[in-house]
């Protein structure tokens, strides 16, 4: 599974905990991959908007040491694309801050 990372939308949570991209990268990575096998049990919808006709996903993860985020996705067969991560927990305020990058994608 091929994972990218949209840059506007996550750029802030990268800048934020700088020393630790690589370990959010493979961990978000695996967490969407094991989702994805054990029939997205976690997942929700994150959005009404779809991106490019697919919709876009979100869950919690926790990062460890960071503490835990809410990552917001979409898939297409092998394609996995992160639109936004945050550390914003509540559901409505993340909700609204994946709507405004959303709005930049399209």
């Amino acid at each position: 599974m091929q994972v990218d990372f949209y840059q506007a939308g996550c750029k802030s949570f990268f800048k934020k905990h700088a020393r630790q991209v690589d370990l959010i990268r493979r961990r978000i990575a695996a967490a969407v991959d094991e989702e994805q096998k054990t029939g997205m049990t976690k997942v929700k919808l994150a959005s009404r908007q779809r991106v490019a006709g697919h919709p876009v996903y979100e869950f919690r993860l926790n990062l460890g040491k960071i503490g835990s985020a809410r990552v917001a996705f979409t898939i297409d067969g092998e394609q996995v694309t992160v639109y936004f991560i945050s550390s914003q927990l509540q559901k409505s305020s993340f909700s609204h801050d994946v709507e405004r990058v959303l709005d930049n994608v399209m």
